[in-house]
């Protein structure tokens, strides 16, 4: 079993150096601040399995869309299937 979940973490000041730094929807409550998605899959110990970042902007549904993001496991709610 593996268990998927998604984070945010902000930036004060200037990330214009930074692409992926954009604002979005914040678990933070800081819509002013810019941002980026951070997806981190588990293994049933918790230990961690595979990770991506994403931009800020980035909607949570479509950060299952591309299954390269996910260190070749094929992640779909329900199921899982990794290519070993």
């Amino acid at each position: 079993m593996l268990l998927y979940d998604l984070t945010s973490s902000y930036v004060e000041g200037a990330a214009e150096k930074n692409p992926m730094m954009r604002r979005g929807y914040s678990r933070d409550h800081r819509p002013d601040c810019e941002q980026m998605v951070i997806a981190l899959i588990v293994n049933s110990e918790g230990f961690p399995f595979s990770y991506e970042t994403f931009g800020g902007n980035r909607a949570d549904v479509s950060t299952m869309e591309d299954d390269s993001a996910h260190g070749g496991a094929q992640v779909r709610p329900g199921a899982a299937h990794l290519d070993v």
